[in-house]
């Protein structure tokens, strides 16, 4: 399928969704909640749209359905938050600062994995945005979650364009992201996971019987990763990406299972 023919599809497919704002978005903020995560070929994202035209609202900001978020993620030294995901630990965190280019907000963030497998995320507001040295403010925030935040050294730069839909009954929301990008940094970003996009389900409570999951579930030629839970997080696929001589096994045999999902999306937009 050629990019022109897939980028109208999308378009057309989004455009059957009924829209809904941020001011609304607000009911179901989710800070507390489960995430399922999926990756799917793009090719299948048009599909997922109809599916979900019945249930969900796609979120638009300053008339984008689709918009550009910019990550700085940080790390401590022995790149601990890294190795805590690779050793598949079940309390973990990962710093970052998000730019949404949509509005141009910046968040300086925490999200914090807990037993039991629930996400807890915390924000502080930065109007002046984030740099690699960290203002006395920002600081103090992260100083409620983590002992030495002045350790922290800017790590990674990442990128994508994320479609949100919001199911207001479930209290769901669904984020796709396409296009990721990443890189060191001071290295130029590259793409990552090309041709797929992760699919991400936030509930407030487990709930495997959405119409998305049941969708995912009804298709069959599902192959390896493709359309099935995922344990990855975006952060560690791309600096095992970068990086390979990071040893993980948890994580290793996923991201060998996401090269090979890579090169079939490849072959399907051939």
């Amino acid at each position: 399928m050629g990019k022109n023919t897939l980028t109208d599809k999308l378009a057309s497919a989004v455009a059957a969704l009924p829209v809904t704002s941020l001011d609304a978005l607000d009911a179901v903020q989710l800070m507390r909640r489960f995430d399922t995560k999926y990756v799917l070929p793009e090719t299948w994202l048009p599909d997922l749209f109809e599916t979900m035209a019945a249930h969900a609202h796609v979120l638009e900001v300053a008339d984008q359905v689709e918009c550009q978020y910019d990550n700085l993620y940080f790390e401590l030294p022995g790149e601990q938050f890294l190795q805590d995901h690779l050793r598949g630990k079940a309390r973990r965190m990962k710093v970052r600062a998000r730019t949404y280019g949509s509005n141009g907000l910046t968040f300086l963030e925490v999200k914090e994995r807990v037993p039991g497998g629930r996400t807890d995320k915390h924000r502080l507001p930065c109007p002046g945005g984030v740099s690699a040295e960290l203002t006395a403010e920002q600081i103090d925030f992260l100083a409620g979650h983590l002992d030495d935040p002045r350790a922290l050294e800017a790590r990674l730069n990442g990128a994508f364009h994320r479609t949100t839909l919001v199911d207001f009954n479930r209290k769901e929301r669904v984020t796709i992201d396409r296009g990721l990008e990443a890189g060191l940094v001071g290295e130029t970003m590259t793409p990552l996971l090309k041709g797929l996009a992760v699919i991400e389900i936030k509930q407030p409570r487990p709930d495997r019987y959405t119409p998305l999951q049941k969708w995912l579930r009804g298709i069959t030629d599902r192959k390896g990763a493709i359309g099935r839970s995922t344990r990855m997080s975006k952060y560690t696929m791309a600096r095992l990406d970068r990086d390979p001589d990071i040893a993980g096994r948890a994580y290793l045999a996923t991201y060998r299972r996401l090269q090979d999902a890579q090169s079939w999306a490849g072959d399907l937009q051939a």
